[in-house]
């Protein structure tokens, strides 16, 4: 049985409340943006993975129970051992508790490991009590960090399974889907491309710049400076000509798991998913979200725009990927540019093909889509239970 340790439960629904925020707060976690603490989720995914768990008052709690802080986006200036409550800091100071943080996003784990060692220095705690679980699949090479690709997790159990798109052999309008949300510039670079060729026409194409500009620094993104000086006015012609949209959704619900757009999956043969990283905050790992999963759970084809071996380490969860079917050699290029213009390649031939190719293609593949789509559905509780053997053992 793994005891969490909780330090206030809502007086009303019983429900646990974020370690870390003071109970006057509570009213807001609802209001306050992704840098905030949030619920201990972990409490819900150990019950669903079938791992006996109970949430106990951190008064209660016995002996190596753990202290959960969720956090929806590190921030390194931020002190988190100073946000624990006294009567949790004494237990794990005293080697009765853990402290075990959750982190979903990919940020580069051997950094925020770095920042939680500091923190134990400064606040006397022993690093041995303190653990990471995070969405990065480099996290297993530092101390006491696992790597869980929760999103993975989190997706799954979001779903309502009847709204898949199934395989069908009837032909299809679109040749791809490309769906993009949030702006960022090496996206709208990659879209830009599709668009400017006009292959936009040919799929279920989005670009709804939400938070647009906020990521144009040439410096801040994974791509050459010159490259991006050099698409430049195709990407202001892009956006002068947008947004582009394919339903009435709006943001909130394009941002919503359990919202499947059933019917364009359905009438389109492959994915072009473009990833939340290129770089992986140059961690070495590989950082998978909802946006992979998604063609996977609606029997698609896909390709992705993602971190070296994002491919590579879909194969070792389990899933198969396309090189039967055509080059995935740009997923082992290390150099993000490189990469990136051959997916890009890739995605322009696919978008070009003809339909009546591109639908015999899409039969063939029918055992390896059936595969992935049989292997998320199942289920991946194995995954956390392999977490939680490392921080148990």
């Amino acid at each position: 049985m793994i005891y969490l340790a909780i330090d206030t439960f809502d007086p009303v629904t019983g429900r646990a409340m974020p370690n870390g925020i003071p109970a006057s707060q509570h009213h807001l976690i609802e209001k306050q943006d992704g840098r905030r603490l949030d619920y201990p989720r972990l409490l819900y995914y150990l019950s669903q993975c079938q791992i006996p768990v109970r949430a106990v008052l951190t008064s209660d709690a016995p002996h190596n129970a753990w202290y959960p802080m969720v956090i929806g986006w590190f921030d390194f200036g931020c002190d988190y051992f100073g946000l624990i409550s006294r009567e949790a800091k004494i237990k794990i100071k005293t080697q009765s508790m853990k402290l075990v943080f959750t982190y979903h996003e990919g940020d580069h784990p051997g950094r925020i490991r770095q920042r939680l060692d500091q923190l134990c220095d400064q606040h006397s705690i022993d690093c041995e009590q303190v653990w990471l679980i995070s969405g990065n699949s480099s996290a297993d090479q530092y101390h006491h960090s696992v790597y869980w690709p929760e999103l993975e997790f989190m997706y799954w159990r979001s779903l309502n399974f009847d709204t898949a798109a199934q395989f069908h052999t009837q032909p299809r309008s679109r040749n791809y889907m490309a769906l993009c949300r949030i702006d960022k510039l090496w996206r709208k670079v990659f879209m830009s491309d599709l668009w400017d060729k006009n292959l936009h026409h040919r799929g279920y194409f989005s670009y709804n710049q939400v938070q647009l500009g906020s990521e144009d620094n040439y410096y801040d993104c994974a791509l050459s400076n010159s490259y991006l000086a050099s698409v430049q006015r195709r990407v202001n012609r892009f956006i002068e000509a947008g947004p582009f949209t394919v339903d009435t959704l709006n943001s909130d619900a394009h941002n919503t798991y359990s919202v499947n757009p059933t019917e364009m999956y359905a009438d389109s043969y492959v994915n072009i998913v473009l990833e939340t990283m290129i770089d992986i905050d140059n961690s070495g790992g590989v950082f998978v979200t909802e946006k992979t999963f998604k063609p996977i759970f609606n029997n698609q084809m896909f390709v992705v725009v993602s971190g070296v071996d994002t491919l590579a380490h879909l194969r070792e969860l389990g899933y198969q990927t396309f090189s039967e079917y055509w080059d995935e050699s740009y997923d082992s290029m290390i150099n993000n540019q490189h990469r990136f213009e051959a997916v890009l390649d890739l995605a322009c031939h696919i978008g070009s093909m003809n339909s009546e190719q591109l639908h015999q293609l899409y039969l063939n593949a029918r055992p390896v889509i059936n595969h992935n789509h049989n292997v998320f559905v199942s289920g991946m509780a194995h995954r956390l239970q392999a977490a939680v053997r490392k921080i148990l053992a």
